[in-house]
């Protein structure tokens, strides 16, 4: 976890004598450090009795307890099925066996067999309150609402849903409505299966992080593992079968939450901000969930919804599937063609949309007095399986709380599936009537000049791109989305014929478009045509209408169509796709030390790191460990002793190496004349000569990079890319100009049209130029 730059080492007010123990005072190595790099208890052993010897460490257990103290925070311990079915709470909180496997809740000594462990959510939101800095971070969603505009989307508080939430009353007494306070908080929920081990029989070793994304921080922010909260792992080593069991405790803090939790200030309090109600000491903490985000599967098991074994998969509307019986399974697929004598043809604008009233009845019905036969029957026509648990609260709208993520549904669906019809490998299927497979020799062109443009793809893009052709396993979410928006385009023009090709091209464009940081309903419409345009040639294209060829239409084709619907209800879908959840998933990994016992080192990991940061929080500790560089901080912008920022061009920093004794030939003389002739061509009207008579050269120097503030591009001179054969050449530029396209004609008038240029940069210079001579 990233800890916070400023506060004293020690702590702020009157901190207890044991608090020196988890955090060295000298900054070396102490057990946070550990918990940050997962080092084992082994080596931090070594160190603390070898090389940190004389700073006189504490044991880690000691650490660890002081730790658990400071923080305030304990981990609850609930039941649970020894097959990881369920957890005993709710309707299971009596059961003495398993209602799902039939396997004993307790042994022979009247203990449970197996438990899950909890993190309490309010414990950390408790500790955000107690950090001046982490305060001032929060008020994102304030200044948000402040610079809302109607018809434009630019983040989830410009969408219908939270709209709709702000004229929701929570108080009938007060007439308090859901957000009023400016410091209420707007939370996102995500979950998803990580196998901890690679086996032969995957799903052996699963375990599902239900991790908290608060929308109240700058999207900068947002999704940094340090600000990730985590209240539990549901153990394996199987899928859990109710997951709506294991929630019933963060249910229970989110029902709390809603009425208002109370939080008692720390000896030492930040200012607390006038809009938080005070009651006795006390501040009342709200907090609602507004969003689930995962994969397909998670949304299924978090809204208890049968997904693609049902007759309507589709969690916004009530499309009829159509079953397919295949070798091993029956799937149904969603074609907005149905097969028949003639084909029924469903268009996408009379689809009936799932509503949360809807959701309420058909949940009523299903737990209506029946036999299990019918029930089971209207559990299949409806998609669902059960009531989930977050049905409960008001900020919840079952309906489109849980948007497709564009993650999954786009980059590791949608792409690596389209590759599979091209290369011919798409479910057994041939391309019978269709034209579209790409022969083999030049699939494998395709491969190797995906892999050779890797070396001038600057790494900010996108990471290695292997060879598509040979080691296309490799390929990842990102790889797949650079492939397709930006190598695809090149590579395939000429090798897919015409009308394929053009379908991509739309494909690429809707990618372009739907992931935009700001979209107007215009665009949203616009975006909607494309989608059902696509999705009514791809059916002519790749279906053919042929019912044998149904698998080519699965729910991650029809969830196209409702991509514009959720971004118009619950906000852009770069605010809830699940990059943060799978780098979380990969952040927790290596605290796995042991194959025997791997869910109490999760278990341990989770509490630990939880603790860690309300410490940090509460007593505004520094970095876990000593910085390296000397940062300074000018017009919002951080760069270290080896970066120079000029206070006339505060949007650019300059990096080494510095050349300091730059050669001044007349090439380059007559090259910054002519810049310099055309900045200031009205204003001095000077003749070339005098131009560069004022050029002072004495003051040139020379850069090796440079780089934009507010996290903005990165680029090098090409020479330093040069004399380093294994580095991403990041000296390609693309630039506009807007010249006159009557440039031609002396008596017509500027006409300026914009044009996209391409260049290398070659190299960076500073000059001073003199404006005014007395």
């Amino acid at each position: 976890m990233s800890p916070r730059r400023s506060g004293n080492r020690g702590g702020t007010g009157g901190t207890s004598r044991g608090f020196r123990a988890p955090i060295s005072s000298k900054g070396h190595i102490n057990c946070p450090d550990a918990l940050r790099t997962h080092f084992s208890r082994q080596t931090y052993e070594d160190l603390r009795h070898g090389a940190c010897a004389d700073l006189k460490l504490s044991s880690e257990y000691v650490a660890w307890r002081r730790l658990r103290i400071l923080s305030g925070l304990e981990m609850r311990s609930y039941d649970m099925c020894v097959n990881s079915c369920c957890c005993f709470l709710g309707k299971y909180a009596e059961a003495q066996e398993c209602p799902l496997c039939h396997e004993v809740r307790y042994n022979h000594a009247g203990k449970a067999r197996r438990t899950s462990q909890y993190t309490p959510l309010i414990a950390q939101l408790c500790a955000l309150l107690q950090n001046r800095e982490m305060v001032t971070n929060l008020r994102y969603r304030r200044l948000a609402e402040r610079l809302y505009r109607p018809g434009v989307i630019q983040h989830v508080f410009d969408a219908e849903h939270y709209r709709r939430l702000r004229q929701t009353v929570l108080d009938e007494t007060t007439g308090y409505h859901l957000f009023d306070d400016d410091d209420d908080l707007a939370l996102g929920l995500s979950t998803d299966g990580v196998s901890l081990f690679k086996r032969r029989r995957r799903g052996q070793s699963t375990a599902w992080p239900i991790i908290i994304i608060n929308y109240n921080l700058h999207p900068s922010i947002r999704t940094r593992l340090e600000n990730v909260i985590c209240v539990g792992v549901i153990p394996g080593p199987k899928q859990c079968k109710d997951l709506s069991s294991f929630l019933i405790p963060l249910l229970d803090e989110f029902l709390e939450l809603e009425k208002g939790a109370l939080d008692t200030p720390p000896a030492t309090p930040p200012p607390v901000p006038p809009s938080h109600k005070i009651h006795a000491s006390h501040v009342v903490l709200r907090a609602f969930l507004i969003i689930l985000f995962g994969d397909i599967p998670a949304i299924s098991k978090l809204l208890m919804m049968k997904g693609h074994n049902a007759i309507s998969p589709c969690r916004l509307c009530y499309i009829q599937g159509v079953l397919c019986r295949l070798a091993k399974s029956s799937v149904y697929y969603v074609p907005l063609t149905r097969p028949g004598d003639p084909p029924i043809i469903v268009p996408p604008e009379q689809l009936v949309m799932r509503t949360h009233e809807l959701f309420l009845a058909h949940y009523d019905a299903l737990e209506a007095p029946q036999t299990q036969t019918a029930r089971k029957r209207l559990g299949q026509a409806f998609g669902i399986n059960s009531r989930p648990v977050f049905s409960r609260l008001k900020s919840i709208d079952l309906a489109i709380c849980a948007p497709y993520d564009a993650m999954h549904l786009l980059f590791e669906n949608l792409v690596p599936n389209m590759i599979r019809h091209w290369t011919g490998g798409f479910k057994g299927l041939d391309q019978d009537t269709g034209d579209y497979e790409i022969p083999g020799n030049e699939w494998a062109e395709v491969g190797r000049l995906t892999a050779r443009a890797g070396k001038t793809i600057p790494s900010a893009f996108v990471g290695t791109l292997p060879n598509i052709a040979e080691d296309e396993t490799l390929y990842k979410a990102e790889g797949y989305s650079f492939f397709f928006q930006h190598i695809a385009p090149v590579v395939l023009e000429g090798r897919l014929p015409d009308k394929y090709y053009e379908h991509f091209l739309l494909m690429r464009e809707i990618f372009i478009l739907a992931l935009q940081f700001e979209l107007t309903f215009d665009d949203l419409d616009q975006l909607q045509q494309m989608i059902n345009t696509w999705i009514a040639q791809y059916e002519e294209y790749y279906y053919q209408y042929d019912p044998a060829r149904l698998p080519t239409c699965p729910l991650t084709i029809h969830a196209l169509l409702h991509l514009p619907h959720y971004i118009r209800t619950s906000g852009p879908l770069w605010t809830s796709w699940a990059f943060v959840m799978e780098r979380f998933c990969g952040h927790i990994l290596p605290a796995v030390k042991n194959r025997i016992r791997p869910y109490e080192h999760l278990d341990n990991y989770v509490q630990r790191r939880a603790q860690m940061q309300a410490v940090s929080l509460k007593y505004e500790l520094p970095s876990l460990a000593k910085p390296r560089i000397n940062y300074t901080y000018a017009h919002g912008a951080k760069f270290s002793s080896r970066e120079r920022m000029y206070p006339d061009f505060n949007t650019v920093i300059l990096g080494a190496p510095v050349y300091r004794n730059v050669e001044v030939t007349p090439q380059l003389m007559n090259q910054l004349g002519k810049y310099f002739g055309l900045v200031y061509s009205e204003e001095l009207r000077l003749n070339g000569q005098a131009i560069r008579a004022r050029i002072v050269t004495d003051s040139m120097l020379g850069y090796g990079r440079f780089r934009l503030t507010g996290d903005g591009d990165r680029f090098r001179i090409a020479t330093l890319i040069e004399n380093n054969r294994d580095a991403r050449d990041n000296s390609f530029v693309r630039y506009e100009l807007l010249p006159d396209a009557n440039a031609s004609l002396p008596d017509a008038s500027d006409v300026m049209v914009r044009r996209v240029h391409y260049g290398q940069l070659l190299n960076i210079y500073y000059v001073e130029f003199i404006t005014d001579v007395e």
